[in-house]
């Protein structure tokens, strides 16, 4: 049995080391600018007998950009970090998520949830009005072979700052189902990072960590990934493209609100 936790966690500030990346192909650089902070605010309101508690809990994960069109960015991260699981709730207890990402160079920009899929723990979203100084992250034509140096881009325990993200190196090992196997170090709020071959590729997307081995991580497999973006992004630039233009947000958080399909 894999003992592997999401990591999605509450925010807080620590210190850290990272690795540098100094391998990568001729020509290629790493597509940091894709990179995204994700921040939640999960409200939570129980009512009985007209009388109504709330409650709220801050989270963050890490996301990246797939697509930039002239209106928006559509970005990725993990199920668990954009859609909040109330089979874990008490009865009774709505549930209202509200997203934002942080770019690369500290733009705050609000999201929404168009998909997700719990099985493979991936999640596209949407960001209005996010079209500059970003960048895609392309796509790899190629699944990774076992042995593999991989790259990692994300916020373990909430780590980055203005043009500052950790950049991490490892080792494919292997897939098994809709799981990928890496070795590079991860901890909560990696979850929905990307991974990258040498040419600074999309090859996966970190869901979880080892609990007593953290620099074993959990991916979503190669070919689960690419099947999931590809057919998100032609649903949602063609019939989805005029609902997310009129798109409104909660004025008083100043973030989104999740979809829920």
């Amino acid at each position: 049995m894999i003992k592997a936790s999401g990591l999605f966690i509450l925010i807080l500030s620590v210190m850290s080391c990272t690795s540098t990346n100094t391998n990568l192909s001729a020509n290629k650089i790493l597509p940091r600018k894709g990179y995204v902070f994700v921040k939640k605010i999960v409200n939570l309101q129980k009512c009985k007998n007209s009388v109504c508690k709330t409650g709220k809990i801050t989270s963050a994960g890490s996301g990246f950009i797939v697509k930039i069109t002239h209106k928006g960015s559509f970005i990725m991260t993990a199920a668990h970090v954009c859609a909040t699981d109330t089979s874990e709730l008490q009865k009774g207890v709505q549930v209202k998520d509200l997203l934002k990402v942080q770019t690369l160079d500290g733009r705050y920009y609000n999201v929404s949830v168009l998909k997700y899929n719990r099985e493979i723990d991936a999640c596209l979203m949407y960001a209005d009005e996010l079209v500059d100084n970003v960048q895609e992250v392309s796509l790899s034509q190629d699944a990774p072979k076992e042995g593999d140096k991989v790259y990692n881009i994300a916020s373990p325990y909430g780590i980055h700052y203005d043009n500052v993200v950790p950049i991490f190196e490892g080792r494919y090992f292997g897939t098994r189902n809709f799981k990928a196997f890496y070795t590079f170090n991860a901890g909560p709020g990696s979850s929905g990072s990307m991974i990258l071959n040498e040419n600074g590729e999309l090859i996966g997307l970190l869901h979880s960590v080892y609990i007593d081995m953290h620099s074993i991580v959990v991916s979503v497999s190669y070919d689960s990934l690419i099947q999931f973006i590809k057919t998100g992004l032609i649903e949602y630039t063609t019939s989805h493209a005029k609902e997310l233009h009129n798109y409104k947000t909660y004025s008083d958080y100043g973030v989104g609100v999740g979809f829920k399909y």
